[in-house]
């Protein structure tokens, strides 16, 4: 795992995982946790504005409510701040074999909580906090991050072909999703001042 200079994070649900240099919440007490606490019970024991990333690594789906969760995040970012998901993408038989997992997530999922989403007229945030969805993008194997020091050897992406479902998301996953499934979903979101 590489270590993102000159920022503070908070790596949710890091597990034994966590990204170095950051701070590591989780509900168990793993090797490297700084702080343990149930994720579902929010407010979480730390300050507002604290963090300038915030990262979750296949930890979303194992909670119960996103609009409650994104909204302790957005307490918890500095303006500005950067919330940094990836997930397993429903199509993914990595999401389909975990029991714990509690939420499916395609590639428009976080444009519900976003203001400059296509989606405003199913704004689930009502003015509670506000987001903007910086980037999404879908990976046949790992998806890039700013956490990863590089991604496994994924042949689709060097034939183009996530390029072209990155390109065209909405028909990839009404489809084709499940002829050719993928394995991540990646989405990148600033915090509104």
């Amino acid at each position: 795992m590489k270590k993102i200079l000159n920022e503070s994070i908070l790596d949710v649900g890091c597990g034994y995982k966590k990204v170095i240099g950051s701070v590591g919440i989780d509900k168990f007490q793993f090797e490297g946790v700084d702080i343990v606490h149930d994720l579902e019970l929010t407010p979480w024991p730390i300050e507002d504005d604290s963090f300038d990333r915030i990262i979750f690594c296949h930890a979303i789906s194992h909670l119960q409510d996103i609009h409650k969760t994104l909204k302790e995040c957005h307490r918890l970012l500095k303006p500005g701040g950067l919330l940094e998901v990836v997930a397993p993408h429903y199509s993914s038989d990595n999401f389909n074999t975990d029991p714990t997992h509690k939420m499916h997530l395609g590639i428009r999922s976080m444009n519900y909580f976003c203001s400059n989403s296509s989606n405003l007229k199913y704004d689930y945030t009502s003015g509670e906090f506000g987001f903007r969805l910086q980037s999404s993008s879908l990976s046949f194997r790992e998806c890039k991050t700013s956490w990863r020091k590089r991604t496994r050897l994924n042949p689709p992406r060097y034939l183009g072909v996530e390029s072209i479902i990155n390109r065209f998301p909405r028909i990839y996953e009404r489809f084709f999703c499940w002829i050719f499934p993928v394995s991540e979903v990646h989405y990148l979101l600033k915090k509104q001042s």
